[in-house]
């Protein structure tokens, strides 16, 4: 039923400090039952029609009834399946637009709600590609030629039309144990344990209302590519239960499936979560199990932020796009909280990690990312409070925030692995400027035209900038992936180093080589003899010049690039960049 629920002062704080225990997150997974069952009432007002999928829809919301007075835990399994949350949410939009529904689908999730406790039915349920699918535990292979078909259950026995039949308790999630029948396909389920800490989780790869990430799910996995993911993510687990056990114990209560994704190359790792399915963290096939586990807290950090939001508004609505510094696109305000949230959980868990590795490159990986993603939280969480966004608790939320953020940052990391880490966040910075900050014409030509005179760059000058999608291609992304191998990929990093066929300029080969005075000067030349924009080569002399020690133009370069870039454009080029930048400084 739908109730009121209040999150205590503590469990508020312990979760914008990036961590909540186990009760946090039953508190969180509680208030997302009422969610949901105030989503299937709006369906069920929106939705009074008289065709098969109105009353398939009317049935099953009786069958829930009938299953929270029978066996409420059975009831609260249905209400936080995230397939009910991903199904919610696009039924409601196709009612709000008008477009056909699939109001069907939620006949089978009652019913796999039923089969589990044994609460005998009657249901008119969809097939669909001679399947029906019973989300949370698998799907079954029926020989009906139409589209829709009865399925049945007296307590003990399932039965489909007149071509199944088969005990209740045989259809199950599948964990890998024989005796269901050949009909039946489970949804793959991972028990993995480790130091007494257990974690059950479904692996699903065949409802198409968690299809729903920026890759397609991965689908008709082989049983020995089913068998890879069990290994890894008790891999991860083990990794989770021993070194960060923070987010292991909550993990437990919040996370209860796994979306594999299908990447657009084996080089690619993304991960997702979606408001919309509470629960269920989606990724393409990570490298290793460190990976894994890292992936793994970092989307439960948006999974218990996207629950904590709907409990408690954090932010107002509007505001500006701003940067973030792990994305190449600008941010509106509620992205940039997700991403520091996530980035808080991502620094403690390298924090803790760079005392597990051993091997050399392995530390540095973990010590590079610490330095990485802790100097960058707190730039991220001052510009969140400029926005004027955030409500009276979003600002208490992201303060608290940005204190462990500062207490977990303070901890020494070797100069190697800091500057490494610099330069990385630095390219990044100096490519978004470039790709995304525009500047007021008229008053870089008046720069321009004051530069030609000899006269002095205007005291106060401040022209105009503004936000917009790719202002200037930018086409440097070897140098960028290089930059953030050294410390993700050291031993593939001198590899492709020592190799020497890298598709680089000659001013990049000199940067990544560490010949700055060289690469200062191959980029200068670069710029001031080209008659042509190059971005590329002002992000490089940039990160050239903050390799050499302390100077104005350092500053001037991080920036103001932008308009650098724009002042020297307007002067028609084959004018030195260090003289303009000079007189700019």
């Amino acid at each position: 039923m739908i109730t009121h629920h209040l999150l205590p002062e503590a469990a508020f704080n312990a979760l914008a400090e990036g961590g909540g225990d186990q009760a946090a997150i039953q508190l969180l997974h509680h208030a997302q039952l009422s969610k949901h069952l105030m989503l299937l009432q709006a369906i069920a007002g929106a939705s009074a029609g008289t065709d098969r999928g109105s009353a398939a829809f009317r049935a099953g919301f009786e069958l829930l009834a009938r299953i929270q007075a029978t066996d409420p835990g059975a009831g609260a399994w249905l209400l936080g399946l995230p397939h009910l949350g991903g199904w919610a949410h696009d039924c409601l939009i196709r009612l709000d637009q008008g477009s056909p529904t699939d109001l069907g689908y939620f006949a089978c999730l009652a019913a796999a709600a039923a089969i589990r406790v044994g609460v005998p039915f009657e249901l008119d349920v969809p097939v669909r590609h001679g399947r029906i699918r019973l989300p949370g535990l698998g799907s079954l292979l029926v020989a009906a030629p139409s589209a829709w078909t009865g399925l049945c259950c007296d307590g003990e026995q399932v039965t489909a039309g007149d071509h199944f039949a088969a005990d209740r308790r045989l259809l199950a999630p599948d964990d890998g144990l024989a005796g269901a029948p050949q009909e039946w396909s489970g949804t793959p389920a991972i028990r993995a344990v480790a130091d007494g800490l257990a974690w059950n989780v479904l692996l699903e790869t065949g409802d198409s209302y968690l299809d729903r990430y920026t890759l397609p799910i991965s689908t008709g996995l082989s049983p020995a590519e089913l068998q890879r993911w069990r290994n890894h993510l008790r891999s991860a687990w083990d990794v989770l239960v021993r070194y960060h056990r923070w987010a292991a114990e909550p993990m437990v209560a919040g996370i209860s499936v796994i979306v594999p994704l299908t990447p657009h190359s084996d080089t690619d790792l993304v991960s997702a979560t979606t408001p919309a399915a509470f629960g269920a963290i989606a990724t393409s096939w990570p490298p290793d199990q460190v990976t894994l586990a890292e992936t793994l807290v970092h989307e439960f950090q948006h999974v218990k932020l996207c629950g904590l939001l709907d409990m408690v508004p954090l932010l107002e609505s509007g505001g500006e796009k701003v940067y973030a510094p792990w994305r190449q696109d600008p941010r509106p305000v509620g992205g940039l909280l997700q991403g520091v949230y996530a980035h808080l959980g991502i620094m403690r868990f390298w924090l803790a990690q760079q005392h597990a590795e051993t091997g050399q490159d392995d530390v540095l990986r973990a010590q590079a990312s610490l330095a990485r993603w802790g100097a960058a939280i707190g730039p991220a969480v001052r510009t969140l409070q400029e926005t004027g966004c955030l409500t009276q608790a979003g600002l208490r939320f992201v303060r608290l925030l940005g204190a462990r953020a500062g207490d977990e940052a303070s901890g020494a990391v070797p100069d190697e692995a800091r500057e490494i880490a610099g330069e990385a966040a630095l390219d990044h910075w100096l490519t978004w400027q470039i790709r995304h900050v525009a500047t007021d014409a008229a008053e870089v030509a008046d720069l321009a035209d004051a530069y030609r005179r000899g006269e002095r760059f205007p005291a106060g000058a401040q022209p105009r900038t503004w936000l917009q999608e790719e202002t200037r291609k930018v086409d440097s992304a070897m140098r960028t992936r290089l930059l953030n191998m050294r410390y993700l990929a050291a031993a593939r990093y001198r590899e492709l180093c020592a190799d020497g066929a890298l598709p680089l300029s000659e001013p990049d080969r000199l940067l990544i080589a560490r010949r700055s005075g060289e690469a200062v000067r191959a980029y200068r030349a670069l710029i001031a003899d080209c008659a042509d924009p190059q971005p590329d080569a002002w992000i490089g002399l940039a990160l050239a010049l903050h390799q050499l020690p302390a100077s104005p133009l350092q500053a001037t370069f991080a920036t103001r690039l932008a308009l650098l870039f724009d002042v020297h454009l307007c002067l028609g080029g084959r004018v030195d960049p260090l003289d303009l930048a000079g007189w700019l400084t």
